[in-house]
């Protein structure tokens, strides 16, 4: 059994005291110290027992829990006492630039005087309570762990250990794929629903959601056109059911008939509750004892090259087990794993195992969980109980973890040699190994929990998470208030994003600061600010002394302050996605300790001085090189280099400044080589001797890109075998080769990308190299992908040429190749050629399970097939109009471009978390993909209609593409003239980044998307006057952008971060704008103060967000236009909007409004009673506005939300009695200084649902306003402080639900039976108070 969560720590606190003594003059001190150094050893000798023991099922269980958690929050306090005096920085001395002037200051309050004693004393004697209390709990020196077995304590890279997992755990469930399947897929049911729902029903553990990954992997390439499948994986009622019903009716409105919702849940779980009625249920049961038996072994016991076959003993115990365990697949994967890692298997073990799988544990914590755990080692499992802190179902990225592990001081650089990172690698590698994590499903990259562990390591981590905030953004704004609460123990402040968030969250940048002054600069380690939107950071930033992992990633910063720089335990600075970014401090260089420097995605046109000074860099995703910036010789200095990019090469005015970096002296695994295709890249004509010069270590190199190189050739070392750790490489848009370099003798190259080589026309010997009778090519390759290469004709395939690993072929617009492709591909899982039209060669002999897709080929499958078979896996793609690729480089990559085109079509309504409409109005974006995109869109059956299959392109392609559906357009890379006059190649969206790309537009064109064109000041006015297909337009981050083009045919225009455009509302643009149904701008316009509606007399939709000098709408009243048409208004961060035009909107069509974060707004639009179709109105955070319009609402108004509106308080001349429609009203913050709610006859009489929430003033409920609620079934009242009582009277007899959060004063009243409130709910079928569902 491994030592014990607290034994690190306890570990950490000794070495700390002994520093601090060695440096200390004051014996006082000295002696304090040490006698409380003599009373942690007690506490270390006991508590490994103490942790086995809080497990069990004895009287003293709960105490010692309670005990432990008393432990560890005294350690927490000695450790902040001894940081607050201890040097932080190592080897100051040594520093250049700090100098000894430093040293002293920190020497100086190294020194602790009597404050310190002091605290010291008071800790003492917590400690020493706590000692006392070990033989009252009944803890022993001599805890029972001598029965357990040793572990090998082998610990390796997560690499090694995802290349050793078990690939196939997934068995015994075909019968139940082929049931759901049958089902989704079928046309005719019985159910006459709209949309089909399953419910998927069985034990915590049982497989669940292994079964739904397959399900939906196999309904996406089954599936196609506008259906959608939506998955919500172990979700109940009490899960925020207003959010879910907004989900839901979403859902029910947007996708096509036969569209699907699959749940899961847990048999206890009465059906009732569940969201959504099911129209099938499919009880899981367990699996066979068998197919048991065949994952346990699988976990168990890995193969090696000299034993086949597991050992005998193994087997015999496997049995025994699998017995105890109750057939649950989690249990066995991680019993399994567990055996795994054991020297020895003597034969007590069975007995051992069974022993604990027995014994009483009255915890809900299953015993195999407690087992598994308690066997990890002390340092791991410090590791996994942080992973606590994020939320079930999070998918953890390898770096994020590793380096939040090494800012809290989990890892330690090793007596041999390993770094802090490949300490934390080898860690979360044996988390995986352990099955403690797994490969989330789809990904490379990304690690899941299953939530059974995810409640051990919330047990495990005891009360530690009170010093860590970490919080899901969709659930909570920047929590302010807890922080300036608690910040002094606060070491963490890290909100989770998600992928299916939409955009950057608001903040309020003046809360920054006191936040920051409440955060303690001696604890504090970990800050996240990521996809918030935040322009700056004060410089109080910089008195975080102790912080060492900082990530502001996907803000609007637009530069750092200079103080950050003295940040002198900084290990991790990441920045990726802040596009406004142009520099960095300039002092940037004394941060010493930084290891990871990410500002991928900025607009950073240089690098800082004196780079070569950050000498413990690991990482750094960019050194761009300029004429004025630092040159490539600062990276001589950087020696712990493992993963680096350099861009700009042509900028390398003298081949010997590339030998100066010594990149053959580095260790580097991963490098990236770059020179800029925008500019001319051959400027100086160097660039075969820079990329020679530039030549790599050939031991450690993994992974190597060389991009945009201007060159004819590469240089030697280029594909030299000597290479023998090189896994992947891309090279990608080397247009002046006309021949492949020669890469086949890598000896373990695993895929490899070559793309836009547009020269070459013939691939042969020279690709492969010199073949003798021990020396093959490719023999260890798995990825092959050509693409855009628009000249080759021949692949001559040499006799004795195999591929003998190839996995995936994949060939991509390369329209003039011929012939030949290979024989025989044993190992091929999927082969696509797409868009060759001339290859008429016959396809290559494939396995009955590889997946075929063909478009655009003569070509014809030989397989191992009968006929029957081979619908099923071949599918010939005919083109069609809107036919296109999409490219990126792994799955992962491919779920974030989904995620963002979800974030551009998210209702309105989801931006209001509290709402529960499911009659509101969509308000959607531009989009480029369905809510649902499936990895393969295959036509499968005669007569279906054909869709897109995926065809990867490397990422380092400028023009991404995405796959389209039936009714959604695609996009693709950028082609030439050639492809564009091509009949068969029709293309519906194109994205381009260059203005270059803009010379040669197809004539199908339905959707183009202009982004990242900087130095584009305007786009010709005859540019887009032959795309007559055209119709949406996309705008996005043209920043010297000044005018719009004639738009033509186009309908929808999309506009953000174009500052400088300006023509909007000038008579000249009256005529191009008149035909647009939908306008979006977003952060655009700087110089727009008045936007005229009577320009845009058919437009459906107009949304408007971040226009900062937007004052005010017109209508001109020569033209008296009406806005007939228009459906949806949307206007959020306008902070100078301040009116609409008199006499109101004109709108009789306008379904949905939403205002949010208008600062100076005033008025809302008078005469809204004319607003006949208004069914939705939402007010977020507009203080200035007082009252309704004259008149008051609409009657046609459904739901009603003011949120933060300050001085809108509900009044009885809004005339909402007289909304007999509307039955959903809410209300957040604001209504300042109303104790009392709701008055008599204020609210309306149909009103079902009624939601308050942060009403600061509100002490009691009105029986006068709610005895007229006789449809009001569904009231939630939320974090109202000084709430303290329900109306006087009986409630509505029609409640049917009750939701009580965060109100202490009222809470406690209701409590069942007891409280004083109760009486008034009792009869009340649902209650749910403070996250309990109490009936």
């Amino acid at each position: 059994m491994g030592r014990s969560l607290l034994s690190s720590f306890l570990a950490d606190l000794v070495d700390n005291i002994k520093r601090i003594i060695t440096s200390q003059t004051k014996r006082s001190v000295v002696k304090s110290l040490q006698k409380v150094m003599s009373t942690l050893l007690p506490l270390d000798a006991v508590v490994d027992y103490a942790e086995e023991k809080q497990f069990g099922g004895g009287r003293y269980a709960q105490a010692v829990k309670d005990w432990l958690n008393e432990v560890q929050d005294a350690l927490y306090q000695l450790d902040e006492i001894l940081l607050q005096n201890l040097t932080t920085i190592s080897s100051l001395d040594r520093h250049p630039l700090l100098g000894w002037q430093f040293v002293r200051i920190m020497e100086k309050k190294a020194n602790p005087g009597k404050k310190f004693k002091a605290q010291i004393l008071d800790t003492l004697k917590n400690l020493e309570s706590l000692v006392k209390k070990i033989g009252v709990l009944g803890l022993t020196v001599e805890p029972v762990t001598k029965r357990w077995m040793e572990s090998s304590g082998d610990l390796y890279s997560t690499s090694d250990v995802l290349d050793n997992y078990p690939k196939y755990d997934f068995l015994g469930r075909n019968e139940e794929v082929k049931t759901i399947l049958d089902y989704l897929l079928s046309t005719t049911t019985e159910s006459e629903q709209h949309i089909k729902v399953i419910n998927i029903v069985g034990f915590a553990g049982v497989g669940k959601t292994s079964l739904v990954d397959v399900i939906y992997s196999n309904h996406k390439e089954r599936c196609g056109g506008k259906k959608c499948l939506l998955v919500l994986d172990d979700i109940r009622i009490e899960d925020s059911l207003h959010n879910w019903s907004k989900l839901i009716a979403s859902f029910e409105t947007g996708a096509a008939r036969g569209s699907a919702i699959i749940l899961t849940s847990i048999p206890l779980y009465d059906p009732k509750q569940l969201m959504i009625p099911a129209t099938h249920t499919v009880h899981l049961s367990l699996l066979s004892t068998e197919n048991c038996l065949s994952i346990f072994m699988g976990h168990a016991w890995r193969q090696t090259d000299n034993v086949c076959q597991p050992p005998e003993e193994l087997s015999t115990v496997g049995k025994k087990i699998v017995n105890k365990l109750g057939n649950l697949p989690l249990a066995l994967k991680m019993t399994g794993s567990l055996l795994q890692d054991k020297l020895d298997l003597n034969p007590q073990w069975d007995k051992i195992l069974c022993e604990f799988l027995d014994g009483t544990n009255l915890l809900p914590i299953p015993s195999f969980l407690v087992m598994c755990y308690l066997d990890l080692p002390a340092p791991v499992k410090r590791c996994f109980a942080y992973l606590s802190l994020f939320p079930k179902s999070y998918h953890f990225r390898q770096k994020e973890v590793i380096c939040q592990w090494m800012a809290q001081g989990f890892l330690k650089n090793t007596e041999s040699g390993k770094s802090m990172e490949d300490t934390g690698d080898a860690y979360l590698g044996y988390l995986i190994k352990r099955s403690f994590l797994q490969p989330a499903f789809g990904y490379n990259d990304r690690f899941m929990m299953h939530n059974l562990v995810h409640d051990l390591a919330i047990y495990v981590f005891g009360e530690s998470y009170k010093h860590h905030l970490c919080y899901d953004r969709r659930m909570e704004d920047f929590p302010a208030k807890s922080i300036l609460k608690h910040g002094r123990s606060l070491r963490t402040i890290m909100p989770v994003y998600l992928p299916t968030e939409r955009g950057n969250s608001e903040f309020d940048p003046e809360m920054l600061q006191p936040v920051i002054m409440k955060l303690s600069q001696h604890v504090f380690r970990v800050l996240s600010l990521s996809h918030y939107k935040i322009t700056s950071l004060p410089a109080s930033i910089g008195e975080l002394r102790h912080l060492c992992y900082l990530n502001v990633s996907y803000t609007n910063l637009k530069e750092l302050p200079d103080s950050i720089c003295d940040l002198l335990n900084l290990q991790t600075l990441l920045l990726r996605g802040c596009y406004s970014l142009t520099t960095l401090p300039d002092r940037l260089c004394n941060l010493v300790n930084l290891r990871h420097l990410d500002f991928q995605g900025s607009s950073l046109q240089r690098m800082p001085p004196n780079m070569h000074n950050l000498t413990s860099l690991l990482i750094l995703t960019d050194f761009i090189v300029s004429d004025t910036g630092p040159r490539l010789g600062d990276l001589a200095g950087l020696s712990n280099l493992k993963v680096l990019a350099i861009s700009n090469l042509q900028n390398v005015a003298h081949a010997n400044d590339a030998s100066d970096a010594k990149l053959k002296e580095k260790g580097l695994a991963d490098l990236w080589l770059s020179w800029d295709y925008v500019h001319d890249s051959n400027r100086y004509g160097n660039e075969m001797e820079v990329l020679k010069k530039l030549e790599p270590s050939h031991k450690d190199l993994k992974i190597l890109k060389v991009t945009y190189y201007p060159g004819a050739r590469f240089p030697r070392w280029l594909g030299d075998p000597s290479y023998s750790a090189l896994l992947n490489l891309d090279l990608y848009y080397c247009e002046n080769f006309e021949s492949l370099p020669t890469l086949g003798l890598l000896p373990f190259l695993r895929e490899l990308y070559i793309g836009r080589f547009t020269k070459v026309s013939s691939v042969g010997l020279e690709f492969y190299g010199e073949m003798t009778a021990s020396q093959k090519p490719f023999q260890s390759l798995k990825v092959l992908r050509f693409s855009h290469m628009p000249e080759w004709k021949k692949w001559n395939i040499v006799e004795g040429i195999e591929f003998p690993h190839l996995v995936h072929l994949c060939i991509l617009q390369c329209p003039k190749l011929v012939g030949d492709l290979p024989n025989e591909l044993p190992s091929l899982k999927k082969l696509e050629i797409i868009g060759c039209t001339h290859l008429v060669a016959p396809l290559p002999n494939v396995s009955n399970t590889c997946e075929v897709f063909v478009q655009n080929s003569h070509s014809q499958p030989s397989l191992d097939l009968d006929k029957d078979t081979v619908p099923q896996k071949v599918h010939e793609i005919t083109p069609v109009p809107n036919s296109g690729f999409r490219g990126t480089s792994t799955a992962s990559e491919i779920e974030e471009i989904l995620h963002g085109s979800l974030m551009e079509t998210e209702s309105v309504v989801s931006r209001f978390p509290f709402s529960s409409s499911s009659d509101t109005t969509m308000s959607p974006r531009p989009k480029e993909t369905s809510s649902v995109v499936f990895r393969h869109q295959v036509e499968a059956e005669t007569g279906s209609q054909s869709s897109m299959v995926e065809a990867d392109i490397p990422i380092t392609t400028q023009a991404a593409v995405i796959p389209p559906t039936n009714n959604t357009p695609s996009t693709t890379a950028p082609f030439n003239n050639e492809e564009a006059g091509n009949p068969r190649s029709s293309f519906e969206v194109l994205k381009v980044s260059t203005v270059s790309q803009l010379k040669s537009l197809p004539p199908t064109l339905h959707t183009l998307k202009i982004e990242g064109c900087e130095y584009l000041e305007a786009i010709p006015n005859g540019l887009l006057a032959g795309l007559t297909s055209l119709k949406e337009l996309y705008l996005i981050s043209c920043g010297s952008l000044k005018s719009l083009p004639s738009l033509g045919s186009v309908t929808a225009l999309y506009i953000r971060n174009c500052r400088r455009l300006e023509n909007l509302s000038s008579s000249e643009s009256k005529m191009q704008l008149a035909f647009l149904h939908h306008l979006f701008i977003g952060s655009s316009c700087d110089s727009l103060t008045t936007l005229t509606l009577d320009f845009f007399p058919k437009l459906k939709n107009l949304c408007i967000w971040d226009c900062s000098n937007l004052q005010s709408f017109n209508v001109i009243k020569e033209i008296k236009g009406d806005l007939q048409s228009l459906e949806s208004l949307e206007i959020r961060d306008c902070p100078r909007l301040m009116s609409f035009p008199e006499g109101g909107l004109h709108a009789p069509n306008l379904e949905s409004i939403f205002l949010s974060n208008c600062q100076n707004l005033n008025n809302l639009p008078d005469g809204m009673t004319s607003l006949t179709s208004l069914k939705t109105l939402f007010l977020h955070k507009c203080p200035e506005i007082e009252s309704f319009p004259y008149g008051g609402l609409p009657s046609s108004l459904i739901l009603l939300s003011i949120a933060y509106c300050d001085k809108l308080t509900p009044q009885k001349n809004w005339r909402m009695d007289t909304l007999e429609s509307l039955n959903r009203l809410e209300f957040e913050g604001g209504c300042m200084g109303m104790d009392s709610f709701p008055e008599d006859m204020i609210l309306p009489p149909n009103i079902s649902s009624l939601r308050i929430s942060t009403l600061k003033s509100l002490k009691k409920l009105n029986y006068r306003g709610f005895q007229y609620l006789n449809a009001l079934h569904t009231p939630e009242i939320h974090c109202c402080d000084v709430l303290h009582s329900l109306p006087d009277e009986e409630l509505p007899s029609s409640l049917n639900q009750l939701c009580v959060q965060e109100c202490p004063l009222l809470t406690p009243r209701l409590k069942p039976k007891s409280g004083k409130e109760w009486h008034k709910v009792a009869r009340i079928p649902h209650i749910q108070i403070d996250h309990q569902i109490i009936c």
